[in-house]
């Protein structure tokens, strides 16, 4: 039977990898700092020096048991024994999201849930009580690494913290180790049931979790009012963010990795909807789109959405017109295809480069604060408003705003692109495209004094 040798970091400063002793004392500060407060500011910066410093498939950082008699383990063996490529595949293959649960360290290949305990880890290691390797996992370290997630941006309860235990858990198995708290299930159910009573959630605001309101959004119009290629993109988008709610992957990428680039909206995917022009002259927009959501992949391949002009044939006063010209989705999109880069992209800089995520939200935050500055609202409630918004906060308001209409429910479901609600969907239709058309209204009614 083959083996591996034993791979863990040993107490011993003589025995620690140069890469770990090269980011030592950056790694010593930012502990420092997330154990005094904990900020996403700070995580950012923890998970950069990760990402950049630490090598990937360094066999100090993952440990596979493959003497096991897991099924991942069998194909792993078979491939070493026999050289067969196939096998190997299969040992690599881990379900929908390839290398999820990877049998090598890979920061790139893991999901945002085992990262979070890649966090953990570098955070509590030390010479005399080390949480690296990430596996094997004892029983107490996930426990505390559990324990530890409410303090450090995990804000909503059991909830969210049973997903990051079950990935964990899965990512044990699958590397030959069990499951973590299989020898005492009792135990472990005692204690998840006393979880609320041992852990104080944090509460540290978070961008994206601040609905946008749609005066918020009539208020932004006063910040791009140049005729610069900048300020069309960012009305078109902050305009289409609202009225076709499609996620913030749509616009947006959070790198230029296949990953995030592979939803990027298309100039391809917008087509006249001239069937539906809602009685004006402008021609209605409609949108295929790949689902950002890999749930969605075996039920639909594609999720449509709509958009209509909302700037004619409306009873309003010159100003609330011009506002509403300035954020109609058909025409705000229209301005900026005229000046916009040759990009098979629509959210494109005008430069050409991509518009990443962080400088977005950083962008959306900027005029946002000018936006509230300027109507003479208390500084520190702007403060807070700020720091809680991101690109996630348009789909978030716009999906307020339709549900508070009094829009049905299994309409304003499928405006999401949501698979719920499960029983509505059941007995209904979903809602066609002429339907979504409809929610033009209550999205633009806010958008007037």
């Amino acid at each position: 039977m083959l083996s591996v040798p034993n791979t863990r970091v040993t107490s011993g400063p003589r025995h620690q990898p140069k890469w770990l002793l090269g980011i030592w004392p950056d790694l010593a500060f930012l502990r420092t700092k997330l154990a005094i407060k904990y900020t996403r500011a700070t995580e950012t910066k923890l998970r950069n020096l990760i990402k950049t410093s630490v090598p990937s498939y360094t066999p100090e950082l993952l440990e596979v048991n493959l003497e096991a008699p897991n099924l991942h383990m069998e194909f792993l063996r078979e491939a070493l024994t026999f050289g067969e490529t196939r096998f190997f595949a299969r040992a690599m293959q881990l379900g929908a999201q390839h290398a999820s649960f990877p049998l090598m360290y890979s920061w790139d290949t893991l999901s945002s849930n085992l990262r979070k305990y890649v966090l953990y880890c570098f955070l509590h290691h030390s010479l005399t009580r080390p949480s690296l390797p990430l596996l094997p996992c004892p029983r107490i370290r996930f426990i505390d690494y559990l324990e530890w997630l409410p303090r450090n941006g995990i804000d909503a309860g059991w909830n969210s913290i049973r997903h990051f235990a079950g990935e964990l858990c899965t990512w044990s198995l699958i590397c030959g180790h069990g499951g973590i708290v299989d020898a005492d299930k009792v135990g472990y159910d005692v204690w998840q049931r006393n979880f609320a009573a041992n852990v104080q959630i944090c509460t540290a605001p978070r961008g994206g979790d601040f609905t946008l309101r749609p005066s918020m959004l009539r208020g932004l119009v006063e910040v791009y009012t140049s005729s610069e290629p900048f300020d069309k993109l960012m009305l078109c988008l902050i305009s289409n963010m609202w009225f076709s709610a499609l996620r913030p992957g749509h616009f947006s990428p959070s790198s230029d990795s296949a990953k995030h680039m592979k939803h990027l909206l298309e100039w391809s995917f917008i087509q006249p909807y001239s069937d539906q022009a809602n009685g004006v002259s402008r021609t209605a927009h409609h949108f295929m789109i790949p689902s950002a959501k890999s749930r969605h992949n075996g039920n639909r391949k594609e999720w449509s959405t709509a958009t209509c002009c909302i700037c004619e044939g409306i009873d309003a006063s010159a100003d609330d017109r011009r506002r509403l010209r300035l954020l109609c989705p058909v025409c705000s999109l229209e301005r900026w295809r005229l000046v916009a880069p040759r990009s098979r992209y629509v959210s494109t800089l005008p430069s050409g480069k991509w518009f990443y995520r962080d400088a977005f939200n950083k962008e959306l935050r900027r005029a946002l604060r000018l936006s509230l500055n300027s109507v003479m609202m208390d500084s520190n409630l702007v403060d807070e408003i700020v720091a809680r918004l991101s690109a996630k906060s348009w789909r978030s308001g716009a999906s307020t705003a339709v549900v508070t209409a009094g829009t049905a429910a299994f309409i304003a479901a499928d405006f999401l692109g949501h698979m719920g609600t499960d029983i509505l969907q059941k007995h209904y239709n979903k809602a066609g495209d002429e339907q979504r058309l409809l929610l033009a209204k209550p999205l633009a009614q806010g958008l007037l004094r």
